[in-house]
Parts: structure tokens; sequence; C-alpha cells
């Protein structure tokens, strides 16, 4: 019986085993891959949220990169190099196995009497990979050395988001004015299109709006959770790197004070204003930038990462970029001030 079953499909049982070790093959390289990747996963958060120096981390990672297969990893033009030159390396001695004799003294003739050619082939193959593997060495050269740079200048000015964190726990941080809710509303109750609240510091002005059904939807880069539906936690710049150009139909910054340089909310400025459409709402909740520093006190405005813009610099902006309808109000206490336009 075993004979029979052995020899009745002998191809369909062989295939059968192919595709069951084909599988497997695939099925290692999978979940290899899974773990690959959730360990860099893992690397980055822990990088991100500052628990270990940077040097360590970098350490561990070059370490990684060494014992993980090449063909898991983009190894960079370190690889490119060593492709270049194996595929730049010619044997000029063609094989001349054969099955009989005749045919391997044929081969063998042809290769003695051709040799010269192939060879002079060969040598200028391998001459030119020589010529551009030798760039590409001294160029690897010269970016492992910026890189270097780069992280002795990196560690000497990392911190660490742990000591950061531990610096500015006690310390007071501004938050929306509530009394800015109403004219928001009014401003972008004619918005055509989905409108962005960030970065948000609490939900109060994001559950009012939604209360009054308007198409809002928040970013927040806090990290803290939050049961609300349509708040993304991420970070804004990265947010808004992932949107398509003329897709929201206006945008509410707001908790930004203290939280992103100049040079920052500059940039954040015109990303938003390459993800609008023509006719966008804008709304700017900005703290008095003398108001601001008296309530943080000068402890919190020296270890926090930027300050406020004054409301009259975010006029100006959004005047320069052909915004209309520009004004400012200001709030009861002159604590903070709104800016609204519409652009065109």
């Amino acid at each position: 019986m075993p004979a029979t079953l052995s020899t009745r499909h002998p191809i369909v049982g062989s295939a059968a085993r192919g595709d069951r070790l084909m599988s497997d093959s695939e099925s290692d390289a999978q979940y290899f891959q899974n773990v690959v990747a959730e360990i860099e996963a893992e690397a980055k958060r822990r990088s991100t949220a500052g628990e270990y120096p940077r040097a360590l981390l970098r350490s561990l990672e070059e370490e990684f990169r060494r014992w993980v297969p090449d063909a898991t990893l983009e190894n960079g033009v370190e690889d490119t190099i060593r492709g270049i030159e194996a595929a730049s390396y010619i044997e000029p001695a063609v094989p001349i196995a054969s099955r009989t004799k005749v045919g391997r003294l044929v081969k063998w003739w042809v290769r003695r009497l051709t040799f010269f050619y192939h060879r002079h082939i060969t040598q200028q193959i391998t001459a030119l990979g020589i010529h551009i593997t030798r760039p590409l060495r001294l160029l690897d050269a010269s970016l492992k050395g910026i890189d270097r740079r780069l992280a002795k200048l990196e560690d000497q000015l990392d911190v660490g988001a742990n000591i950061r964190s531990e610096l500015l726990a006690s310390l007071p941080i501004f938050s929306e004015c509530p009394e800015f809710r109403e004219p928001i509303r009014e401003h972008l109750r004619d918005a055509d299109g989905r409108t962005l609240l960030g970065d948000l510091t609490d939900l109060g002005l994001y559950q009012f709006l939604r209360e009054e059904r308007l198409n809002v939807y928040g970013v927040s880069s806090a990290g803290s959770d939050t049961d609300a539906s349509d708040v993304r936690s991420e970070d804004l710049f990265t947010h808004l790197g992932h949107l398509d150009s003329r897709v929201l139909g206006g945008f509410v910054l707001c908790g930004i004070a203290g939280r992103y340089t100049a040079n920052e909310q500059l940039r954040l400025l015109q990303l938003l204003l390459l993800r609008s459409t023509p006719g966008a709402k804008v709304a700017v909740v900005v703290p008095d930038p003398e108001k601001w520093l008296s309530q943080v006190g000068p402890v919190a405005a020296d270890l926090l990462q930027g300050r406020p813009l004054h409301p009259d610099t975010w006029a100006y902006l959004l005047t320069r970029e052909h915004a209309v309808d520009v004004k400012s109000i200001r709030s009861a206490d002159s604590s903070s001030h709104l800016v609204m336009a519409t652009l065109k």
C-alpha cells in the first residue's frame, strides 16, 4: 500500500512538497521581517521617549545592523559599492565542460583562440568598475565623517526628553481661551470642507465645535490618551506631511505657544496654507507675548522651545499670503488674541 501511494502521483506529491517548503520559507522570511520591524519600532519609541542617551541607542543600532542580513536592511552606499565591485569582475576563462570529449576539446580550442579577446573586454569592464567605485568610496567616507561629527554635536546638545519633561512638569503652560469659542464657531460655520484643530492641548474647543455639528477634527502631539473619536495623536508636522494639497476647508492653530520655535511656527503656517483650499477659514489663538511671559515666568520662558509670535505678526503673515478679512480680537483680560482671516 505505501508503495502504491508513493508511485501513484509522484509529480503531484513532489509539487506539493515543493509548495509546502516554499510556503515554510516565505513564512520564516515574513516572521523574521516582522521581528526586525518590532525591534526597530521599539528602538524608535524609546529614542523618542528619551529613556536612553542617543549615543547608546546609536551604538546599539549599529551593532544590530551588523548582524542582520543585508537583504532585510537598506545599508546604503557600502552595499552599493560592494555590489558594483562584484558585478564588474568578469572571468575571461569561459567553462569548457561538455558531455562528450569532442565537445570539450572544441570548447577548449575556441576558448584558447578567443581568450585574448575575452580578456581585453573583461579588463575594460573591470577598469570601468574601479573608476565608478573610487568616487563612491570617497563619497561614502565623506558621509561617514559628517555623520560622526553630527553625532558628536547631537550628543553635546542632547538633554533627553525625560529630563526635559521633568523640568517642565511643574511649569504653567498656556491653554486656549474659552471666550474665543463662539467667535471661532461663527467664523468656521461657512467653511467648505474639514477644519483641522491643532496642536490641541485640551479638548474643550474641539468638543464645543463638534457639539455645534461643525466638520472639524483634531491633532494632538501631547501623546495623552483621549476618548475623542476624531483626534489624531501624532506630531502636527507629520500629519500635515501625509495630507494632499488643498484638502482642508480651514484650520485653527492653538496650543503652539512655547512648544514650537519661531521658525517652526512659520513652517507650520506654510504647510497649512499648502493643504488649504481657496476660501479656507483661518483662526489662530495666540497669547499676548508680554502677558504670556508674566504668566509662565522667566524659567518656563527659557526652558520652553519657543515664544509666541505677536498677533500683529500673525496678521502680517496672513496678509502677506493674500488673505482677506483679517481681524484680531483681544480677550477680556488681554491675555490672549484671536486672529481670523479667509484665504483667497
